[in-house]
This record gives structure tokens, sequence and C-alpha cells, in this order.
């Protein structure tokens, strides 16, 4: 394989990562990117940061605890609008 099939191959796999990461690619595409990421370094390390990022957004920001703010608003707002919750 020529660097540059290597590159733009490596181009492509890193486009890829965040639907991989998200389960939103065909199975197809999820084993091409597996089996790259199982032989590539940099590609891997690529996959790593986005992984890393995504997990740090997570905890900083959990699902959960958005849910429920909201939810809180939510019922308020319409408390003050005469709805019983």
């Amino acid at each position: 394989m020529t660097v540059d099939t290597r590159r733009s191959e490596c181009e492509e796999i890193v486009r890829r990562l965040w639907p991989y990461i998200d389960g939103k690619l065909p199975e197809s595409d999820r084993e091409r990117v597996t089996r790259h990421l199982e032989e590539c370094v940099a590609c891997l390390s690529h996959f790593d940061f986005a992984k890393a990022f995504l997990e740090a957004v997570h905890e900083a920001c959990p699902a959960e605890k958005e849910d429920e703010v909201l939810r809180a608003r939510v019922l308020a707002a319409l408390a003050d609008e005469g709805f019983a919750g």
C-alpha cells in the first residue's frame, strides 16, 4: 500500500469515527473501521481522543441531571399557567 493510499484510507476512517462511536454506521462500515483501528496506531489515537472527549462531555453534563432540571422547569411553567401536575 502506498503512502498516499494509506493516507487517503486514514482520512476516510477518521471522518467516520464519530458515526462509528455513535453506532450510526452500517455493519459493513463498522467492520472496516474496526479492522483499520486494529492495524493503525495513528487512527487509533484519533479514536481514543474522540472517545475520551465524548466521555468527558457526558460526565460534565449527565443526561439524567439535565432531564430532571428540564422536567422541573416545565412543571413549574405549567403550574404558573394553572395546570396541575
